[in-house]
């Protein structure tokens, strides 16, 4: 299922089912290129971050694209490793599993790291991780790489998540911060983007505890089934934005600073979580 953000994008639950995030104009002489963009904020955040994106691409590539999402990450990497996006952008975990399971090409990385930090109430400030022992701790998505790489953190620090505390899913940013307003749930785990998408008001009532990492950032993959010229002109299109006036708005917006190739190295940092990922994809 995908969502769609339109001029009657006005919240997520109108979104659903709908055909994509953000269209340009249709074109009887090109197919949309389909832009697959992880959901790791709502989609009322995501069309504001990435029409710039969206419109490069078109203008470069000289043909339509529509920026397309899903409700959760996990439907979304369905429809990743199913061949349903010529060009994809999710977490460095994912974009791993659907390289060595369904043949994507990652080819980028997005830079800086993407800061990993625990979050309390303003008004509940926890000092020790140990607060969560026998409560909660929220997140957004079990499958991000933010969160597994929290769980081990937790683990190396003599909590358990699943025995010795629990983890509650949100569905979004503010549902997370939601969730901080009672005392059974003192942290919630979001990366930078989900805290710094939470609405000024809100966010004033929360404190980040402590960053504790700092994970590879999202990964840009070409379908496993893209013609050879097709993939060399979207990779030089890529390739082209990081210098563009629509780039340092895109990098405004999100906290990005860069675009750069991918290395066997960026892609080996994560293969510690790649067995526990798929686990959660599939109880998903």
């Amino acid at each position: 299922m995908t969502q769609n953000l339109t001029r009657r994008a006005v919240g997520a639950a109108a979104l659903l089912g709908a055909p994509a995030l953000l269209a340009g104009p249709a074109s009887a002489q090109s197919a949309p290129l389909q832009f697959g963009v992880m959901p790791n904020v709502s989609p009322r955040v995501l069309l504001t971050q990435y029409q710039p994106f969206r419109a490069f691409l078109e203008q470069d590539l000289a043909r339509p694209v529509e920026v397309v999402t899903a409700p959760g990450l996990a439907p979304f990497h369905e429809r990743t490793v199913a061949g349903a996006y010529g060009l994809v952008v999710t977490a460095a975990n994912l974009g791993r599993v659907a390289q060595q399971d369904a043949g994507l090409r990652p080819f980028a990385i997005y830079e800086p790291r993407i800061p990993g930090l625990l979050v309390a109430h303003r008004d509940r400030p926890v000092t020790d991780i140990g607060a969560i022992r026998g409560r909660q701790v929220a997140m957004t998505n079990p499958q991000s790489l933010v969160a597994l790489k929290f769980v081990h953190w937790a683990r190396d620090r003599g909590i358990r998540i699943g025995q010795d505390a629990s983890a509650v899913h949100a569905r979004n940013e503010d549902s997370l911060a939601q969730l901080l307003t009672g005392p059974a749930t003192p942290l919630a785990v979001m990366s930078r983007g989900e805290f710094n998408a939470i609405g000024p008001a809100v966010r004033d009532t929360l404190v980040v505890w402590q960053q504790f990492a700092a994970v590879p950032a999202f990964l840009m993959l070409l379908g496993a089934g893209t013609p050879p010229e097709e993939a060399r002109r979207i990779t030089t299109c890529i390739g082209r934005f990081p210098g563009s006036d629509a780039a340092r708005q895109f990098f405004e917006l999100t906290g990005f600073r860069g675009i750069r190739p991918v290395t066997d190295a960026d892609l080996a940092e994560v293969d510690d979580v790649v067995e526990e990922t798929r686990t959660l994809l599939r109880s998903a």
